[in-house]
């Protein structure tokens, strides 16, 4: 069987992995600095660091509501009162910087704060990004993702999600890996049907992809195969 165009069409957005759309507010701050945001007063806000978790949360805990993602690194907040219009007040810290937020309630839905961090780009990236050409970062990192490598200057994620994309084909994120500013994914791509698939690297790519590695092309009935993809992060990864 070979894919329709369609078909081809929908994989390279499912790569994406996108999260429901939502709003968004990106933070910029330094260590030490007061940034103002807004949040919900009758739903959760989430709160999250661009390039970094979560490790500690300080405030006045009558104010608001807390739960922790401890897996993520990230939180999400409400106030106690939904008729409250007081501004909470929060410290949170990363690895890098501790940030001061003065959140106002609003009447509004559910919200997304994204704190970007004040850095020296060089100093925030793994040595992979810093090897200085964009064609070495790529093979580099496609190196270490098709060994299975661990750097320890980058975080490593195991997933395990898996996507529906079309009848008789399975495809599942076994791995990331996260840098400042890429983003490596292996993937595990499975005929599941009784026809044989065939796939073109160049029909997987979308904006932001930066490369795309297929092992085997085509697949007969029962046969799987590695895909690498390496794009620039995003704010919610």
């Amino acid at each position: 069987m070979t894919l329709s165009k369609t078909s081809l069409v929908l994989l390279p957005l499912l790569l994406a992995l996108s999260n429901p759309a939502s709003a968004l507010q990106i933070l910029d701050a330094k260590d030490g600095e007061t940034v103002l945001g807004k949040i919900s007063r009758k739903e959760v806000t989430r709160i999250s660091f661009e390039r970094g978790r979560i490790r500690k949360v300080t405030g006045n805990a009558g104010e608001f509501v807390l739960e922790k993602d401890e897996e993520k690194g990230q939180i999400f907040i409400r106030p106690v009162s939904p008729e409250s219009t007081k501004p909470v007040n929060l410290f949170v810290t990363s690895e890098r910087s501790t940030v001061a937020l003065l959140l106002q309630p609003v009447d509004a839905p559910s919200d997304t704060i994204v704190i970007r961090e004040g850095r020296d780009p060089l100093k925030s990236a793994s040595r992979m990004e810093r090897s200085g050409l964009h064609v070495r970062t790529i093979k580099n990192l496609l190196l270490a993702m098709a060994g299975d490598a661990l750097p320890d200057d980058m975080e490593v994620r195991e997933p395990k999600q898996e996507l529906a994309l079309w009848p008789g084909v399975r495809l599942t994120l076994e791995r990331a890996w996260l840098g400042s500013g890429i983003v490596g994914e292996k993937y595990q791509l499975a005929n599941i049907g009784s026809a044989d698939v065939n796939l073109a690297e160049r029909d997987l790519y979308k904006p932001g992809v930066m490369a795309v590695s297929l092992e085997h092309a085509s697949l007969r009935p029962g046969e799987s195969t590695n895909l690498f993809v390496i794009r620039e992060r995003r704010a919610n990864d």
